[in-house]
């Protein structure tokens, strides 16, 4: 065991040790030629005829991501030192003043977002209500980086933090890495799905009485081809389940093993899940600048389900959260309908 800490460890500091100083020489470079690329990207615009100045707001934001990142890698030093030269970081306290970093590095892009790119989210009062308190594991569709952070900006506008079971190629982001794995969030493997249960079970089992996680059982970004991929492997490998999901076409078949996995290590939680729409036709960030600002804000749906309404048995709950993902898939495309997207 000790030895895989050490293993690990080393892995994380030759990591960093390349994503740190990328990170902070990007976005000084990013300020220190900030007044040459605003005239740049100005007059891109302007002989595009780009009136809504397109790739001015693409810059800004990103700058924006920039200056949050950098703020969180050189954070991360104090609040290491703070936290006994790293030896409390997973104490309450040093978790809780990460939280607060998160959370101001959250609702600052959040802002942002809506400011520059037009991402807003509209959210009705009973799906607020809805959201609640934990204990909660919350399942969330994944269509877009952007969706990536929208249940910890409807909770954090709750005054509630939430963790996470996060990929680990965000492991890149330099700032990311530092600040989600100390702010109490777990990092698994896409294509270990052995080690990446443990790991989910490892971290629901230090999980406080009234934790919120999320998790998005998709696995990664909902692309069309993505779709067609796993239907067809369904088809030849479980055509009963592919009967179940093969009238999916918003959302990926969900993966069971890791919200299973929760479950089991969590007895207490509600399943709250959260579904959106508005992001469906700028799935990456160059979609999003070539059209921001969005013409319409993201329409967000959530729904609470107790814990006694969640099967036990591993296929029925199989079963369950493939009709969850049904529904789902009907809402994106009735809303996507109504507001002129689909």
């Amino acid at each position: 065991m000790s030895s895989a800490r050490s293993l690990e460890r080393r892995r994380t500091w030759k990591r960093r040790r390349v994503t740190i100083p990328a990170m902070l020489s990007v976005t000084a470079c990013a300020l220190l030629f900030a007044p040459l690329l605003l005239v740049g990207c100005l007059a891109v615009d302007v002989v595009r005829g780009r009136r809504r100045l397109t790739t001015l707001r693409a810059y800004l934001f990103s700058l924006q991501y920039l200056v949050n990142d950098s703020v969180e890698i050189l954070a991360a030093g104090p609040l290491w030192l703070i936290a006994g030269l790293g030896r409390n970081l997973n104490g309450t306290s040093s978790i809780r003043r990460h939280q607060r970093l998160q959370a101001w590095s959250i609702r600052v892009l959040a802002r942002r977002a809506e400011q520059l790119l037009g991402i807003g989210v509209e959210i009705d009062e009973r799906s607020e209500e809805a959201l609640g308190d934990g204990p909660a594991i919350v399942l969330c569709r994944h269509v877009s980086l952007f969706d990536a952070s929208l249940p910890a900006l409807l909770y954090l506008r709750r005054d509630r933090h939430t963790s996470g079971v996060v990929m680990a190629e965000l492991l890149a982001d330099p700032g990311f890495d530092l600040l989600y794995q100390r702010s109490g969030s777990v990092f698994i493997e896409r294509d270990n799905s052995a080690e990446a249960i443990a790991a989910v079970q490892g971290f629901a089992a230090k999980l406080a009485p009234g934790s919120i996680v999320v998790i998005f059982p998709e696995g990664r970004l909902f692309r069309p081809e993505l779709l067609e991929k796993s239907l067809t492997r369904l088809r030849d490998c479980d055509p009963t389940r592919f009967d179940q999901v093969s009238e999916l076409t918003h959302l990926l078949p969900p993966r069971v093993g890791g919200f299973s996995a929760l479950l089991d290590a969590f007895p207490e939680a509600d399943v709250v899940v959260i579904n959106h729409a508005g992001l469906d036709c700028c799935p990456a960030f160059a979609d999003v600048a070539r059209n921001a600002p969005l013409p319409s804000n993201v329409r967000v749906a959530v729904h609470r389900i107790h814990r006694r309404d969640i099967p036990v048995d591993v296929a029925e709950r199989s079963r369950w959260l493939d009709e969850q993902w049904l529904a789902m898939d009907r809402w994106v495309q009735q809303t996507l309908t109504i507001t002129g997207s689909g």
